[in-house]
């Protein structure tokens, strides 16, 4: 029960970090590209969508042992191919892109999301060896 509640606030925390990245990066890429002009709520409301999609496919990286080489990659590539096939539909439905153009950016953000949200996990996971290292240090 309480690994379910500590995946349940990892899920919540990449939900927050994937909308605003998603978000931030559609705001100035949008108009950079000439794919939007934009945003109006219900592309909001589908940006909010695929993070979720997009956070809950980081659970294909849960398993009882730690990953390591192929199964990390194999993994990871699985997650972007999950997130690939369902956020390029509700983001053509929703309007944020027509063209080749307005697909291979959005194709490109899933990638740099994916690997940024990774980046954060990572500088996540340092701050909490740092923090193990200093207690085991206070206690010799």
């Amino acid at each position: 029960m309480r690994t379910i509640k500590k995946e349940m606030g990892n899920i919540f925390r990449r939900f927050v970090y994937i909308c605003g990245f998603a978000l931030i990066i559609t705001v100035i890429t949008g108009p950079v590209f000439q794919i939007i002009d934009g945003l109006n709520n219900t592309q909001i409301a589908f940006i909010a969508v695929c993070s979720v999609a997009a956070a809950l496919s980081s659970l294909v990286f849960l398993s009882s042992k730690e990953l390591h080489g192929a199964a990390w990659w194999g993994r990871e590539l699985l997650c972007v191919l999950i997130n690939m096939a369902v956020t390029l539909p509700l983001t053509h439905h929703a309007g944020l892109w027509h063209t080749t153009n307005g697909m291979m950016l959005v194709t490109l953000l899933i990638i740099v999301i994916a690997f940024g949200n990774h980046l954060i996990e990572f500088l996540f996971d340092m701050k909490t060896a740092s923090q193990l290292n200093r207690k085991i240090r206070n206690l010799r």
